[in-house]
């Protein structure tokens, strides 16, 4: 509706009926078109867009007033302005109303399409000096959440709705010389909020830039850039004829003109072709009467062939990520600095590919990709996934329950909304190479109006292929307009079952997998397997990029202390699933972002033909891997490094080259590996030349393995009833024979022990231990021990003490039972134990001893996977190797205390106070972890600033650790993780040096 036909008596308040009627979309907006903006002729057109002449941002401090309901609104709330507020931003993070963490469930009763009577508005005002010069005022908003009703001078000016697209207004009819009051009344909900139930905090507000534009009333309008893989460039365009001048650089190769009668045709000869690994781009100058626009050109071609996803020809693997707007100290507002703050970060984890979940970008995003080399699936504004409790009754007794996502996918009441969500994403990001698919949406089911979404976007751009995940529905509607399968957390097997299928053709794509809650995701390096097993497999975009949180205040030391779902007060919430993320809200990378850039690294490296012989293997499709990648290596044992050196190489685009190192043939006496690390060359993506980007460990000699023997004089030892007395040298052990612990470790007169050493059979659990209840249940946190048989002698040269007992609770059978020997001799222990679980253990986190020793006792060294923790599905990101650190930098800070800090595959550990040395060996290898924290602490306090610290240094010693997985939205954790059940069994030595 055009905004001059527009006649409604009363106050500007009584215009505000649009937000409850499916079928008003938009009044007094602009056509959608491809983004861009003009610069004035003389300007650098590829500048910053602020440069530009005819570019006017109206960010900053903005009148404000809030009114908790519509109802309380003032008829002449356009003469109000009691507060202040930045836009862009979120109103919820400046004092007024509260930010709702939800996920699937809608924030307001499913009443389509009404919302309720009492929604909190935002009164948005602000002045703009006008002076009339022959050129249009267009007035743009680049996000708004829900939906915004827009004055002039008291005048209303248009309504628009789909919060995180861009909404223009030609505002010039209703300007004055002078000064000019702009107002914006928006609403937390409207209409639209059923098409917008993403996962994520609830916010409201003008949250992405608002500027204006100076342009002719005769203007080009729109145009469409195509670039293909053999160098044909294509313009067509609407409004004003333009003139065209292609560079290369900054040669010009090549010039035309185009008009709304003649489209602008010319192949470049040799063309360099954009891609992620490549992201090679050219620039347009578009040139008007009046007007100079840059833009930068990309030749791709994305295909679908024989099942097959390709890039210029060439199958290629998405391994990506999934990213939300979502910023503690700025909520849904992304400037250019966090944007390529966080797009550098992903290329600098070797990551490819992101997809916008679940709405478009602001259009700066884009160009970021396609500037530095990123694939995205772009997303439309659309989630209706709380239509499937909508759907269900309170039991959900309904067969095909989850099907319910699909009411609004078939109801027609959406259909116009819907195709206008997915015109609104095709038209503005049209033009950028960086876009390889169009997604639907997410979560939304299958239906009539999705169906004729697809088909839309095929209508308008017939040079990308259509994505969609949620096909779940309520009829026969069919899918096969989408080009490819896309599911979610799919496991390994079941993707292998999905290539068996005889009645599917289409390629497969993972477009979330791997949940990185907490500490996780721990099975990346099973799906990069599947996913190089067969071309059909497009690969998958972990979920997700950072944690969402709010800022609840400060700590001493001014940290942010980060809340999440329920701590705001909200009527509903999903607690902490917001933190589910490869990196903590300020954007500091979680240890799974070190796993998924070592996982996706760019080149692998595997043993080859003879003994002293490697195979390098690009995953790279594009280019060559030595051009632009050096390699050195080196060969450590546990005695350190033994030699290294370095070598230029060559490997075409998923090519491999066969190297050798002589010195491999070396004689070895301990475990010995070689690890070869990569670092950049030639302005590499994103890294510094010299920068480290992977590396790969390889083991290249395995040693007999044993505990050690024992060792000097063999102990005395005396025996009371309650009580083993064993003393070497000036070491003493002090056994109970009443709860099978030993009580003291002495070492002359200092007891090493601060408490009992403990068998410890439970972690803090985290996010990914769905079946954390059923540890509670079984009471492994806080068992009772029953003693059944102890016993003590003296035999080659050691003390032996033998013990037979359980481990159990109230109401249930023991959850174990357990014989375990300790063979102590001149310096130290020999632990060996067998434990068999009873039936209410299906899943043991963990096998071990704990141990409790004094606070300077914090000195910390090992020869295992380090430097980061690990674990036995989560290990990639380190190596094997010797390392040092301080306790209390061994803490892993996840925001939702869990388990963290382990380290996996070490066959010795040692912590000292400087003058004693308490040593763990085994030589077939063990996890440990040392910590400032108990694990009740960590399980008990529901975020990280709330902990405090032990009175005594934690350290675990653990035969035997379960992997962590990524089951809080995932599969359950793999067989080949888990601890194998009923019976375990264990050993290692303790040394006091």
């Amino acid at each position: 509706m055009n905004i001059k036909t527009i006649s409604r008596p009363g106050s500007p308040k009584s215009y505000m009926t649009c937000h409850e009627d499916p079928e008003t979309l938009h009044i007094g907006t602009l056509e959608s078109h491809a983004y861009f903006i003009p610069f004035a002729k003389g300007q650098d057109a590829f500048a910053e867009r602020e440069e530009s002449a005819l570019f006017e941002l109206l960010n900053g401090e903005w009148d404000f007033d809030y009114y908790n309901s519509i109802i309380d609104m003032p008829d002449d709330f356009i003469k109000q302005g009691r507060g202040r507020i930045p836009v862009p931003s979120n109103w919820q993070l400046h004092g007024f109303d509260k930010a709702q963490y939800t996920n699937i469930n809608f924030p307001l009763p499913y009443d389509p399409p009404y919302v309720p009577d009492d929604i909190p508005v935002g009164v948005y005002g602000t002045d703009y000096q006008y002076s009339s010069n022959g050129m249009r005022r267009i007035l743009c908003f680049e996000g708004v959440d829900s939906c915004l009703y827009l004055y002039i001078n008291g005048q209303f000016a248009g309504y628009s709705q789909v919060s995180h697209h861009t909404s223009e207004f030609d505002i010039t009819d209703l300007l004055h010389e002078g000064t000019n009051r702009i107002t914006a009344a928006v609403l937390k909900w409207c209409d639209g909020t059923y098409l917008e139930d993403q996962d994520k905090f609830r916010l409201s507000g003008i949250f992405r830039d608002v500027y204006m534009l100076s342009r002719l009333e005769n203007r080009l309008e729109n145009y469409r850039i195509t670039a293909d893989d053999q160098g044909r460039l294509a313009v067509c365009a609407t409004g004003a004829a333009a003139k065209l001048r292609l560079y290369d650089k900054d040669r010009l190769i090549s010039e035309g003109e185009v008009s709304e009668e003649n489209s602008f045709e010319t192949t470049v000869e040799n063309a360099k072709l954009w891609s992620a690994e490549s992201p090679y781009l050219y620039r347009l100058e578009i040139e008007t009467d009046n007007e100079l626009i840059g833009e930068r050109v990309g030749f791709r071609k994305v295909e679908i062939t024989n099942g097959i996803f390709k890039l210029n020809g060439r199958h290629i693997k998405l391994l990506g990520v999934n990213r939300h707007d979502s910023y503690p100290d700025t909520g849904y507002y992304a400037d250019r600095e966090k944007m390529r703050r966080d797009l550098t970060l992903m290329k600098r984890h070797n990551i490819n590919a992101v997809r916008t979940s679940h709405y478009p970008n602001a259009p700066e995003f884009y160009a970021m990709c396609d500037e530095l080399g990123l694939y995205v699936i772009d997303e439309a504004d659309l989630e209706t996934h709380g239509c499937v409790n909508v759907y269900n009754d309170l039991k959900w007794s309904r067969e095909n329950s989850y099907n319910g996502i699909a009411l609004i996918a078939k109801d027609p009441m959406f259909k116009t909304a819907i195709l206008d969500r997915e015109r609104l994403l095709v038209s503005r990001d049209i033009n950028r190479p960086c876009v390889l698919m169009w997604s639907l949406g997410n979560e939304s089911g299958w239906g009539e109006n999705m169906r004729e979404g697809a088909k839309l976007i095929k209508s308008l751009d017939s040079t990308r292929p259509v994505h969609y995940e949620s096909t779940h529905r309520l009829d026969d509607t069919s899918d096969d307009v989408l080009d490819m399968v896309s599911e979610m957390y799919t496991s390994t097997e079941d993707i292998r079952k999905f290539l068996d299928r005889e009645d599917e053709k289409r390629p497969f794509i993972l477009c979330e997998y791997c949940h990185a809650m907490g500490n996780g995701p721990g099975d990346l390096e099973d799906y990069f397997e599947v996913f190089s097993s067969s071309d059909r497999l497009i690969g998958g975009l972990v979920w997700e990029w950072a944690d969402h949180a709010v800022i609840l205040g400060y700590t001493e030391d001014g940290k942010p202390k980060y809340g999440y779902g329920g701590d705001s007060g909200e009527r509903h919430d999903d607690g902490n699933f917001c933190m589910d993320a490869l990196c903590y809200p300020d954007r500091t990378p979680h240890t799974g972002l070190l796993e998924v850039g070592q996982v996706y690294r760019p080149v692998r490296v595997t043993k080859g033909s003879t003994a002293d012989s490697f195979i390098i293997n690009s995953q790279l499709r594009f280019i060559d891997a030595g051009e632009y990648l050096s390699c050195k290596w080196e060969i450590t044992s546990s005695d350190g490094k033994m030699s290294e050196g370095e070598f230029n190489f060559s490997v075409p685009p998923m090519g491999s080259s066969e190297i050798v190192i002589p010195e491999v043939s070396g004689s070895f006496e301990k475990d010995s590996y070689i690890r070869f690390i990569f670092t950049a060359k030639n302005g590499y993506s994103v890294f510094a030349d010299g920068e480290e980007i992977c590396f790969e460990q390889i083991k290249i000699f395995t040693s007999q393995k044993a505990i050690s023997p024992t060792n000097g004089k063999t102990p005395e030892y005396t025996e009371t009833p309650l009580e083993y007395t064993i003393t070497a040298g000036d070491k003493r052990y002090i056994f109970n024979r009443r709860t099978a612990q030993f009580d003291g470790i002495f070492k002359g007169d200092k007891n090493i022990l601060a408490r009992p050493m403990q068998y410890n059979f439970f972690r803090a659990p985290v996010d990914n231990d769905t079946m954390k209840q059923d540890w509670y249940s079984a009471h492994l946190n806080d068992y009772i021990i029953k003693v059944y048989e102890t016993s003590i002698s003296q035999e080659q040269g050691c003390v032996v003490i033998s013990t037979s007992q359980s481990f159990g609770w109230s109401i249930h059978q023991p959850f174990a039972k357990m014989q375990a020997v300790y063979r102590i001799d001149g310096s130290g222990i020999n632990v060996g134990c067998e434990a068999e679980f009873s039936n209410k253990v299906e899943l043991l986190p963990r096998f071990g001893l704990r141990l409790f020793v004094p606070k300077d006792y914090d000195d910390v060294a090992y020869y295992g996977y380090g430097p980061y923790e690990s674990y036995i599905d989560k290990h990639y990101a380190s190596y094997v190797g010797l390392f040092r650190a301080d306790i209390a930098d061994m803490h892993e800070d996840y925001i939702r205390p869990q388990e963290n800090g382990s380290h996996y595959g070490c066959t010795e550990m040692s912590v000292s106070d400087g003058a004693t040395k308490l040593t763990f060996t085994q030589p077939e290898g063990f996890s440990f972890s040392a910590s400032q924290y108990t694990q009740e602490e960590l399980a008990a306090k529901r975020h990280n600033f709330e902990l405090k610290k032990c009175e005594h240094n934690v350290i675990c010693a653990d035969f035997k650790m379960a992997g962590v997985g990524s089951a809080a939205c995932g599969p359950q954790l793999a067989d080949k993780y888990r601890i194998p059940l009923p019976k375990v069994s264990g050993s290692i030595r303790i040394e006091i040096r």
